[in-house]
């Protein structure tokens, strides 16, 4: 009888374990977003319309959306030196092959010879 019992225990105490670790282990692979966030201060605005004509194209086939472009309201510490760009990408690995693919690394130096910038790639959080 003390076995079964052991055994009923046990079983309950494994299937509250489960129940409470599926969930956490699906929220850790679940995909979740990525950004690149850029400052971009223009110095040849004729070299950057020429960058931001071919840039759509690059985008495209990587999901990513514009959700900023403009210069911004600055509360606290130094302002950027130009205008932010924030690009929304369904995943960290996106956003890395869309910076990496052949199609933008032919673009880069038309943005470099074009405005001085800081970029980076940032992993998002998963959806709550």
């Amino acid at each position: 009888m003390r076995e079964a019992a052991k055994l009923v225990v046990v079983l309950l105490l494994g299937a509250a374990i489960g129940a409470w670790a599926i969930p956490a282990l699906r929220a850790q692979t679940a995909p979740h977003p990525a950004y690149i966030i850029a400052e971009v201060h223009v110095t040849d605005p004729a070299g950057f319309s020429e960058y931001i004509k071919q840039l759509p194209p690059t985008l495209a086939s990587y999901h990513a959306k514009t959700l900023v472009r403009g210069l911004p309201d600055t509360r606290e510490g130094a302002p950027p030196d130009g205008q932010v760009v924030i690009l929304a990408f369904d995943s960290l690995q996106d956003a890395n092959h869309w910076y990496e693919s052949p199609e933008y690394q032919k673009i880069i130096p038309l943005r470099q010879k074009s405005a001085t910038t800081r970029l980076m790639i940032v992993d998002g959080v998963p959806p709550q």
